[in-house]
């Protein structure tokens, strides 16, 4: 019988699993959820590796419940990440399982060069459009009763808009803040409501001349906002997000309409 050469044999690393779970999710769920991840392993090459796994039940009024599955590994001292919302807690982990499997391997083999090419990312949105579903419906709370929950961007270091559009696809996000190694601007990408990628930035930018993939478009706001300005104009017009560049700083952030009804903030590094 032939021997499987070494580079095509199954590898498999101890990979331990942080798992965090929030609200009312059943515990044979949440254990599937981990093996998805933990069985990541055998696409990990080298010493053992940590992973983190969060699970969060989201209910609403009129809504059943989904689940949000959001799981971060590091390899190599690059951070990957990958998120997905679902029915069950279970089903959530494995298609965020096979996001990350897909990261590993583009690490692992010679397509890494490639992630960030126009050809490959114009082909990836192209297989995202046909399966893509809307985002699941959002919690109706009074503007009165949402808080602002901060976090920062995924994305810690600045990048082109072809790597940011590679985040925006693996993190199955609506959109991306990220520090644009270009032009040093806190921009965002983004899926449009014609189902293209947008670009956002601030008036004047040279990331006018961006059309390779992207529509570019500037932010609608022609001077800095406070973050009480912003947080008014969602209360009132509850835009899908709002892109705005902060006026105590002067950097890039986006508030939105979180799942559970209130609002984040996503602020930039």
């Amino acid at each position: 019988m032939a021997r499987t050469p070494p580079s095509r044999r199954a590898r498999r690393v101890e990979l331990t699993v942080e798992l965090v779970v929030r609200g009312a999710i059943p515990r044979a769920d949440a254990d599937a959820a981990r093996a998805y991840v933990a069985g990541l392993g055998r696409y990990v090459d080298g010493p053992p590796v940590a992973a983190r796994l969060a699970l969060d039940a989201i209910a609403g009024a009129g809504v059943r419940q989904r689940c949000a599955a959001r799981a971060h590994l590091v390899v190599g001292g690059r951070e990957l990440a990958a998120r997905a919302v679902e029915p069950s807690a279970a089903r959530a982990a494995e298609i965020v399982a096979d996001r990350l499997r897909r990261q590993l391997q583009r690490l692992a083999g010679s397509d890494l060069a490639t992630r960030n090419e126009p050809r490959v990312i114009a082909g990836a949105v192209r297989d995202l459009v046909g399966d893509r579903r809307p985002p699941p419906p959002r919690r109706v709370k009074p503007a009165a009763e949402r808080s602002i929950v901060s976090r920062h961007t995924y994305a810690a270091e600045p990048e082109p808009t072809l790597s940011a559009i590679a985040d925006l696809l693996d993190l199955d996000e609506e959109f991306h803040l990220f520090s644009h190694a270009r032009s040093g601007e806190d921009v965002v990408v983004h899926w449009r409501d014609d189902r293209r990628i947008g670009l956002l930035f601030p008036p004047g930018s040279v990331l006018a001349d961006e059309r390779d993939i992207v529509v570019p478009r500037p932010s609608r706001y022609s001077r800095p906002l406070a973050l009480e300005v912003a947080r008014a104009e969602m209360d009132v017009l509850m835009h899908r997000f709002l892109y705005f560049v902060d006026a105590g700083d002067e950097r890039g952030r986006v508030l939105y309409l979180r799942l559970d009804g209130d609002y984040g903030l996503v602020q930039p590094w």
